[in-house]
């Protein structure tokens, strides 16, 4: 790996850099070449100038035996810029110019320019080197006031260079002008970038954040500021939109990136570039020494030993570990739960602490009073650290490990549950379970995830033949109620989506719960699962759904028959022609008067200034939430509206569109009643068929009692007489 030679040049590791150099001379790769570059100046800056020699020749005799002529040339450029040649090198790299560029018509002027015409020298070469950044296809650089621009064309003949510059403009200079007061842009600058390779810079922004910083530094001399970042970035490359997202991300990796050290405060840092990567066990020293406990030092250590797939690197990384947690073992200031966390990342990867892991999981979970806090376990930083405390219960609390566990099983936090359950079974202990049935299964909303264990336990077959066993239908019933329950919170909570994805699986799987349930089944008990299902709502889980209907087909299809709804219990809001006119009005003036003068008013207090204590805009703020809100529940409530004379309003039965005469059962007083919608009611002797007043009189017939709520409770009337209105 390219890596490994350049981690080899920088810890001097000679003799495994020439074996890994050979191997990598046998099959070279373009995309590597700038890694190959890196080693040569590494090996440069440690005055190994000939050693660097001899792999750069070796290296550059292999890319052109694979004809890679470009990566050959380029690769010989970077090298003579460090100042490691020979004779034998210059006429290499002066045969790969003429090979590479022997078709263009600038060549033998640029040649005779940089005195490669005679004798060839280093600086010759290196002459050459500049003078053809001036040529079509790059990008130079003018300070005093046209900007970055593209060569699009060079003339060889009259030695003209046409620009086209960022802003659009298109211009022709002499060569000269050119060489002396433009500056021809590397490759891989910023403002290059920007007008060559726009998809590289927003790949890099996707998956590198920090590596654009750094091309954004080196513009301001390799310090830049958060300021000058978004300056550089925004919106030529990160549009408005997209910045916030990615400001995060680039903060988070710079913090890890070894080339930049960040400097400042958290919401507006400094980025500094530096002249040597830091080695992340030197890195992970430095910033071990800013953290405050020992939960935030195993917490960079983790992330350090991460970033590393270096045996020996993440060996030294270990070792600090263990260092860190002895010490905070020792000092014994630190919260069992960070010292157990510090153990059990020594032992994810082979190593032991002075301490027993499962010591300190007892003395986090364990009261004073010998009873479990089962909630503490997440008090331990990563999932992993969870599970595996876990798998240390029995040893950390003895012999009855089990029983306390069984005890305490609705308290033990969802992250690790499924763990403890499974600790049991296969400790052989999962019948002891059985005993939560009766306490869980009448509240399946408040222990979802238990609910749903116990059930899987139950299909497992792991209380077969305990006493109080449940029957199947009993378990479905339960565990259809779930699903249920599941359904209506899974577009808000994915743990409920998740759960309710194996639930179904439980239901209609290869477990087949719904079939041993409904395996001679009543007609009630199977109308009551369809009841169940009814009252989910309509994206309730087709398989579990599906596989219900098909018992009712099979066994009771009558089941299916659907009795006609009244027209007022039907998904629809129901008004009189006036009642309509006057909603509609209402809408209108809040749309067309309302809304607009809110948006002004906002308007006008912005410009008072400081929006943070801008008491003005808040208040106006709030007021087009409000607005707004009210304006889209009354257009959802227009298109939902019928008028209620257009429907078959009945004369014998109260309903939206009568009169009706009540009196009350105690005291014998009458009183009359027009029952309308929501927008009809004008006094104190029209009711809102929605509202809880007309709910108990709705579908009552002359003579029968209905209920009616009151100031002192409910209390019962007759109903003396129906009168149609509409």
């Amino acid at each position: 790996m390219t890596t490994d030679l350049v981690q080899f040049a920088r810890s001097l590791q000679l003799d495994s850099l020439e074996t890994a150099w050979e191997q990598a001379v046998k099959s070279p790769q373009v995309a590597d070449t700038n890694r190959y570059a890196t080693v040569i100046d590494v090996l440069c800056d440690k005055d190994l100038a000939s050693r660097a020699l001899l792999l750069a020749t070796s290296m550059i005799e292999a890319l052109v035996g694979r004809d890679e002529t470009v990566a050959a040339l380029e690769f010989g450029f970077r090298v003579m810029r460090k100042s490691a040649h020979n004779d034998a090198l210059t006429r290499t790299v002066v045969g790969l110019i003429d090979k590479r560029y022997g078709d263009e018509d600038w060549l033998a002027v640029l040649k005779t320019r940089a005195g490669l015409d005679g004798q060839p020298t280093v600086n010759s070469i290196l002459e050459f080197d500049r003078l053809r950044r001036f040529t079509e296809g790059h990008v130079v650089y003018h300070a005093a006031g046209w900007g970055e621009g593209a060569i699009e064309a060079f003339t060889a003949a009259t030695q003209e260079v046409t620009v086209h510059f960022a802003t659009g403009r298109r211009e022709s200079f002499p060569l000269d002008t050119l060489l002396s007061r433009f500056k021809p842009l590397d490759p891989q600058d910023l403002r290059a970038m920007k007008l060559q390779r726009m998809d590289v810079l927003r790949n890099e922004a996707e998956k590198d954040p920090s590596a654009l910083v750094r091309r954004a530094a080196t513009l301001y001399r390799g310090t830049i500021t958060s300021t000058q970042v978004k300056t550089e970035l925004s919106p030529s490359v990160i549009s408005e939109k997209d910045w916030p997202s990615f400001w995060k991300r680039a903060k988070t990796a710079a913090t890890k990136d070894p080339w930049l050290k960040v400097e400042g405060s958290a919401t507006r840092p400094t980025f500094v570039v530096r002249d040597k990567p830091v080695g992340l066990v030197d890195e992970a020293t430095v910033t071990l020494s800013h953290q405050n406990d020992l939960g935030q030092r195993i917490g960079v250590l983790r992330d350090y030993l991460a970033r590393s797939e270096d045996e020996e690197v993440r060996t030294q990384i270990l070792g600090l570990a263990t260092k860190v947690v002895e010490q905070a073992i020792e000092e014994k200031k630190a919260t069992h739960a960070h010292i157990l966390d510090g153990i059990l990342f020594l032992e994810e990867h082979g190593y032991r602490a002075s301490v027993p892991a499962a010591q300190e999981v007892r003395a986090l979970l364990v009261k004073d009073d010998g009873t479990l806090r089962p909630a503490a376990i997440d008090r331990l930083a990563t999932q992993k650290s969870r599970e595996h405390a876990i798998e240390l219960l029995p040893e950390a609390l003895g012999e009855n490990w089990a029983e306390q566990c069984v005890v305490t099983l609705a308290d033990w936090p969802v992250s690790v549950l499924e763990n403890v359950v499974e600790k049991l079974v296969a400790g052989n202990r999962g019948p002891q379970c059985l005993t939560l049935w009766e306490r869980i299964a009448p509240y399946p909303k408040r222990y979802p995830q238990l609910t749903y264990l116990l059930g899987k336990l139950y299909c497992d077959g792991i209380f077969e033949g305990q006493p109080n066993c449940p029957s199947a239908l009993a378990v479905g019933r339960v565990l259809l109620h779930l699903a249920r329950i599941l359904n209506e919170t899974r577009k808000q909570n994915q743990v409920s989506s998740r759960l309710l994805g194996r639930l179904s699986s439980l239901l209609t799987g290869k477990r087949g719960l719904l079939q041993r349930a409904c395996d001679g089944i009543s007609r009630d008990d199977l109308a009551q699962y369809l009841g169940i299902i009814k009252r989910a709502g309509e994206d309730f889980p087709p398989e579990i759904g599906d596989a219900v209907d098909r018992f009712v087909t099979d066994l009771y299809p009558d089941l299916h028959a659907k009795p006609e709804l009244p027209y007022w219990e039907k998904d629809y809001i129901y008004t009189t022609r006036e009642g309509l006119r006057r909603i509609k009005e209402d809408y209108r003036v809040l749309v067309e008067d309302k809304i607009p003068a809110n948006s002004k008013a906002i308007g006008a207090a912005a410009a008072l200034g400081d929006l943070s204590e801008n008491s003005e805009w808040e208040s106006a703020m709030e007021e087009q939430r409000n607005l707004t809100g009210r304006a889209t529940d009354m257009d959802q409530q227009l298109r939902s509206t019928k008028l209620i004379e257009d429907q078959d309003v009945p004369s014998d039965r109260v309903a939206p569109g009568v009169k009706v005469t009540i009196s009350e059962v105690a005291s014998g007083k009458k009183a009359s009643y027009r029952v309308l919608g929501p927008w009809d009611v004008t006094d104190d002797h029209t009711i809102n068929y929605l509202a809880p007043i007309a709910a108990g009189l709705l579908g009552k017939m002359v003579g029968e009692i209905a209920e009616m709520p009151s100031p002192t409770g409910a209390m019962q009337v007759r109903i003396d007489a129906i009168e149609k209105i509409v």
